[in-house]
């Protein structure tokens, strides 16, 4: 055999190494995005923000920039679900009622929210 096939020989193994050993560094950056969006996910809920608002909006790609192939991704797709039916869900209409009025306000505001001075008569 010549020394050149043997070197070959030894070759093949090692770049086959060299290869697989590349692919398994592939470090998943799933679970960090989906810790980010998480934090960000309870600062809005904290603050009482509703899912239509545009905040919103910096959690849902943060969701889905975690990669496919990421062990984090059903969670991310599951939280991105319930994220979008939320969003769906209309705003209930706004009570007429203000605290700053006696029994609550309704009385002093016409059919269409306008404040009325005490005699029905719109301001």
């Amino acid at each position: 055999m010549s020394p050149i096939h043997r070197n070959r020989r030894a070759v093949v193994p090692l770049l086959l190494g060299l290869v697989l050993s590349l692919g398994a560094c592939h470090r998943d950056e799933g679970p960090e995005r989906l810790a980010r969006a998480e934090a960000k996910y309870a600062d809005l809920v904290e603050r009482g923000i509703n899912p239509s608002d545009p905040a919103w909006d910096v959690v849902i790609a943060e969701l889905e920039s975690v990669p496919q192939d990421s062990k984090a991704r059903p969670e991310a797709e599951r939280r991105l679900k319930l994220l979008r039916e939320r969003r769906s869900i209309p705003l209930p209409p706004r009570p007429l009622s203000r605290p700053d009025e006696p029994d609550g306000g309704s009385p002093s505001l016409d059919e269409h929210g306008h404040p009325m001075d005490g005699h029905g008569h719109p301001r």
